[in-house]
């Protein structure tokens, strides 16, 4: 009696075993999709944060070149006003 309840219980862990439904491949697809997505969109998130880095970099660079600008256009009036 023993030897058929186990081998009863090996066959029946066996076929447990052996069995990989498709849900359960389905379900890991579907997690590697959903990481391969996040890491594109914080590949994606870099870039715009370098873009806006670059950019804001740019726009200070700008203002500080109109800024120069404009002293030297009052610096240059100032010197053909005394003159």
């Amino acid at each position: 009696m023993k030897k058929i309840a186990f081998v009863l219980a090996a066959a029946g862990l066996m076929s447990l075993a052996a069995c990989k439904s498709p849900e359960t491949s389905s379900v890991a697809n579907n997690a590697d999709a959903i990481a391969d997505n996040l890491s594109d969109q914080a590949d994606n998130l870099s870039s715009e944060a370098n873009d806006l880095s670059n950019n804001a970099a740019s726009a200070v660079s700008n203002a500080s070149d109109s800024l120069n600008n404009a002293a030297d256009s009052i610096r240059a009036e100032a010197a053909n006003s005394t003159k």
